[in-house]
């Protein structure tokens, strides 16, 4: 068995400047040295209320915030500073499932588009039809139809839209996922399907999750490890 976590955070840092007066300047210590592990196949969650800091380090981690001090490590490998070919290859390895599926959609492009756009970037699929065919198979795997490929966003509802969201991430085949309140802007009922959806295509592919959310039951029913963050710090683990 691989010893090397998938993922190693140690001593992360975010600090932004604000001001507090003419010519003075604070840091507001967005997150204040988090450390932890995900190993491959599980999920993490990162539990905490609103303003604890846990977006941050999701946005860290994908490289689309820059961190102020620590380490950060995807397969032993440092996240930060990669160019080229290098820093390709992780964002297709690393995605990312927002939790507002009404704003994380281009609502300029169909379906079609939407998961076909990646596969194009990262050159899944021979030509224009092949990806087409790997839309519908993906629409299907997250419970939608074929049907859906030529329609846009706003014909859909939020369950069916964060199912599209779920089937985008899934379009260029990663294996490491950030779910950013993925189920908080649901209704219950369909919360509880996008979280089996999610369950079984981490069985299926092997996934892993860094879980973020403020619903203890959520954490109970998806998370092998919790760590609950508090002003910056996480405070608790389990």
């Amino acid at each position: 068995m691989n010893q090397t976590p998938l993922l190693r955070v140690r001593d992360l840092k975010k600090y932004f400047p604000v001001r507090t007066g003419l010519f003075k300047r604070d840091y507001k210590k967005a997150v204040d040295g988090v450390s932890f592990d995900i190993e491959e196949g599980k999920t993490l969650a990162l539990v905490g209320e609103s303003g604890s800091g846990k977006s941050t380090v999701g946005l860290m981690i994908l490289d689309l915030l820059q961190p102020t001090s620590g380490e950060l490590l995807y397969r032993g490998e440092p996240i930060p500073g990669r160019k080229g070919a290098d820093w390709l290859a992780l964002r297709r390895e690393m995605q990312v499932v927002f939790q507002d599926p009404y704003s994380s959609l281009n609502a300029r492009m169909n379906i079609r588009e939407i998961l076909t756009e990646g596969m194009t970037l990262h050159r899944i699929g021979a030509n224009a039809r092949e990806r087409a065919e790997l839309a519908e198979a993906l629409l299907e795997r997250v419970g939608l139809s074929a049907a859906a490929l030529d329609r846009y966003p706003h014909e859909f509802s939020g369950g069916q839209r964060q199912r599209v969201a779920i089937a985008r991430a899934l379009s260029v085949r990663p294996k490491f996922i950030v779910c950013d309140e993925p189920t908080s802007a649901l209704d219950v009922s369909v919360q509880s399907q996008v979280l089996n959806l999610l369950r079984k295509l981490q069985r299926e592919e092997g996934l892993t999750y860094l879980f973020i959310t403020h619903n203890l039951g959520v954490v109970e029913y998806l998370a092998d490890e919790v760590c609950v963050m508090e002003k910056g710090r996480i405070v608790e683990r389990g």
